[in-house]
């Protein structure tokens, strides 16, 4: 990592609940590469890796089917993370792997709200039982703490919150306000979301700025009057952002709390961001549907707007981004 770079990488990238890819889809994915392969493309190792690697990202690995979870490498080289979905145990095996989170490490948490897909892997994070460990967690709700404990009463899981070994502490911060953790200075905007929601943007001392804005609602009636998300977003360098649904299907879940792709493009081009990440995928999406949502959302952006430098990606479990 570059000195006083922030490092991002997904851990987590599916919504509402974790989908693992089943063995009919691998074998589909087997039989397509078999239908693609020529007998050149089988002749040395470096013909088979220079094959692999053109072939669709449908066909050759997978999105990823845990839920939300987002780690942040900071120039300080300290942890942040992005909501506890089941992608978080991932990240913990790593981190001690590492060599961090061993027993003498501290690490911060912002949650974005508490329904199950971004907090159940939280009591399958390996350093939060191990004693010395300090986990400090932050949001805009003010009753986080009570929200964590309570997914872990005895009727839900074997242990309780007071049984994680690791020491915790909470900070709570108004959307009005701020606060600096391990060198970024962290905002917060409220979303549409049943149940409320928030946002989170992560700003460097260089200027460069990491937004969070999964479980967010837009449509075309709020589009109207979307100006303060726009000065919200403006600029930032990467932009993550809810796109559960096509356009066509949000449509037709008014409230449900998610946006499409279509939204999300017409936002990030208004709000002059270099960088889109596609996330929160539906679980009924398999690889070959995300791709045709990473397409027409490219070619979405081509017709608005075709001269628009903003990239557009869709997250996959292992995409890693520095800044």
């Amino acid at each position: 990592m570059k000195s006083g770079a922030m490092f991002i990488r997904f851990w987590g990238v599916r919504g509402s609940l974790a989908t693992a890819i089943t063995a009919r889809q691998v074998e589909d994915k087997i039989r397509k590469v078999l239908e693609l392969a020529s007998p050149a493309d089988l002749l040395s190792r470096e013909a088979i890796e220079n094959f692999i690697g053109n072939l669709p990202f449908s066909v050759r690995g997978t999105y990823g089917g845990n839920t939300t979870c987002v780690e942040i490498q900071t120039s300080e080289n300290k942890t942040i993370v992005v909501d506890a979905g089941t992608g978080l145990r991932g990240l913990g095996n790593a981190l001690m792997s590492r060599g961090k989170m061993t027993g003498s490490d501290d690490m911060a948490f912002f949650f974005t709200h508490s329904h199950w897909d971004h907090i159940q892997g939280l009591m399958f994070f390996v350093p939060i039982f191990i004693p010395g460990n300090k986990l400090n967690f932050y949001s805009c709700f003010p009753d986080i703490e009570a929200r964590l404990r309570y997914q872990m009463i005895t009727t839900h899981f074997p242990l309780t919150f007071d049984e994680l070994s690791a020491q915790k502490s909470f900070t709570h911060f108004e959307e009005t306000g701020s606060v600096d953790v391990y060198g970024l200075n962290v905002s917060a905007k409220s979303v549409r979301h049943p149940g409320g929601c928030y946002s989170y943007k992560f700003k460097q001392p260089n200027g460069k700025t990491f937004v969070f804005c999964s479980d967010a609602e837009f449509n075309l009636e709020t589009l109207e009057d979307i100006g303060p998300y726009i000065d919200y977003f403006f600029g930032a360098d990467v932009l993550v952002f809810d796109t559960q649904y096509t356009f066509e299907e949000s449509l037709q879940k008014i409230d449900w709390g998610h946006s499409s792709a279509a939204i999300a493009t017409d936002i990030a081009i208004k709000s002059e961001v270099k960088k889109l990440v596609l996330y929160h995928h539906d679980p009924s999406y398999d690889d070959q549907k995300m791709d045709n949502v990473l397409l027409q959302a490219i070619k979405y952006k081509s017709m608005m707007a075709p001269n628009h430098p903003l990239q557009i990606m869709a997250a996959y479990e292992g995409l890693e981004i520095e800044l």
